[in-house]
């Protein structure tokens, strides 16, 4: 039991300082290259990394992957610990931390090649040809799903960037980060659009071989519990303090989405009622959104100032 709180005491050191984490015990340690004594990560007289001694395979797998740039800034490596500690990456990102992660922009793009590759290309070779990540559901928003299988990197960061601003609104005095910017938050969006995609897209898709709605209501759950830790070990806030404003968030958004589809695609008529039509819709949904948004931020705004007279 010890031994395995330990193990979980060093997986939390990691998560929030994943290149400064402490050493399991405090013995002093000896460099092999200039015989120096220390303790530490790293010998103060030639920089070596402690440890470094005989060469093994780790070595030869190291220079193996440092040929193709493989090391802690890799894509695989971003990729891990976006798995493994989603806020905290992005955290540190935003905070000035370049080198910690691969340059998200240019992931979203490799990643979503990948995920494309993978759901249109590969699994019909197992599923059959007429098999469709989608579902082959007729949506009640007709041509989104054609349009989405044509552009979908592009639909999907639209979609994204939609949350930046309830995301300000709804964090912007949060423990951690307090007052994040805007360009701060296309970031911290890309990066749980990468997020999404290798959860979703590539992950979970092999639950397509047992049930596809086994596959729908897992990426759902799993989303949202990735989702939850994410602006949980990014702003700081507790479980509850990051649930409501996560919920307000995503039905906000959720709400500001539908204002682009119902404008942009034509609307089946069975979900119309009498008298009513897209930009009827879209008005509403554009009124709920701006709704939840503003109850949202005063009663986040209430709470701020609450928690601040008391720590006064």
């Amino acid at each position: 039991m010890k031994k395995y709180k330990e193990r979980i005491k060093r997986f939390n050191q990691w998560q929030e300082k994943p290149f400064d984490y402490e050493f399991a015990t405090y013995d002093e340690q000896h460099c092999n290259n200039c015989g120096h004594t220390f303790k530490g990560n790293y010998c103060p007289y030639c920089s070596q990394k402690a440890g470094e001694g005989d060469i093994g395979w780790k070595s030869v797998r190291q220079s193996m992957l440092d040929i193709w740039g493989l090391g802690s800034r890799s894509l695989p490596n971003t990729i891990l610990q976006l798995l493994l500690r989603p806020g905290f990456l992005i955290g540190d990102y935003i905070s000035g931390k370049r080198q910690v992660s691969f340059p998200p922009v240019k992931m979203l793009f490799i990643v979503a090649v990948v995920a494309v590759f993978w759901a249109y290309y590969i699994l019909p070779l197992f599923l059959g040809e007429d098999f469709d990540i989608f579902g082959g559901k007729v949506d009640m928003i007709k041509g989104f799903t054609s349009f989405t299988k044509g552009y979908l990197v592009w639909v999907y960061l639209i979609m994204y960037l939609l949350f930046i601003l309830p995301t300000w609104v709804m964090y912007r005095y949060s423990p951690r980060h307090t007052r994040h910017t805007l360009p701060q938050g296309f970031f911290i969006q890309i990066f749980l659009l990468v997020l999404n995609m290798v959860v979703t897209w590539i992950v979970l898709t092999p639950l397509v071989f047992l049930n596809y709605s086994v596959y729908i209501s897992s990426c759902f759950i799993v989303l949202i519990i990735y989702y939850f830790i994410a602006y949980k070990q990014l702003f700081g806030y507790g479980v509850w303090g990051t649930l409501w404003r996560l919920a307000v968030v995503l039905s906000s958004t959720i709400y500001m989405i539908s204002v682009l589809t119902f404008c942009i695609f034509e609307v089946d008529s069975s979900v119309l009622g009498a008298g009513e039509s897209k930009y009827y819709l879209a008005g509403s949904s554009a009124l709920l959104a701006a709704l939840i948004l503003a109850i949202g931020w005063g009663i986040n705004l209430l709470a701020t100032r609450i928690k601040r007279k008391k720590d006064n």
